[in-house]
């Protein structure tokens, strides 16, 4: 009747030992990155984009492939909306950068965005 009393066995019957966690093993997003042709981030950043542009007329997004797994989005809009795409001190377009290359490095890309003002 004297046995010893140890804490509720989680982890298949082993005892419980500091510094191990519920998540052994899987670690997180440390995985394999699978590069493909997604195109997840760019369609994100696209409808980003034209919701803050408010008018989809106004901007023309251009992309171009630089090699395996970069892309690089350019953002040609008229001067009032480049102020509503680029925010306040910038914190906007600053936000919607990484945001997309967070949604990016999940497949193993990165996405580079660019506003520009057209030609006159």
């Amino acid at each position: 009747m004297d046995e010893e009393r140890r804490p509720a066995k989680r982890d298949g019957g082993q005892p419980y030992k500091k510094g191990r966690g519920r998540f052994v093993g899987r670690g997180g997003n440390r995985g394999p990155r699978i590069v493909s042709d997604s195109t997840a981030a760019e369609d994100l950043a696209e409808y980003v984009i034209t919701v803050l542009a408010r008018d989809p007329n106004a901007v023309q997004i251009t992309r171009e492939s630089q090699g395996m797994g970069r892309t690089h989005l350019s953002i040609l809009c008229d001067p009032a909306v480049t102020g509503r795409l680029i925010g306040k001190d910038g914190r906007t377009i600053t936000a919607l950068r990484q945001f997309v290359r967070a949604v990016a490095g999940r497949h193993g890309k990165r996405v580079d965005i660019e506003v520009a003002l057209p030609n006159e």
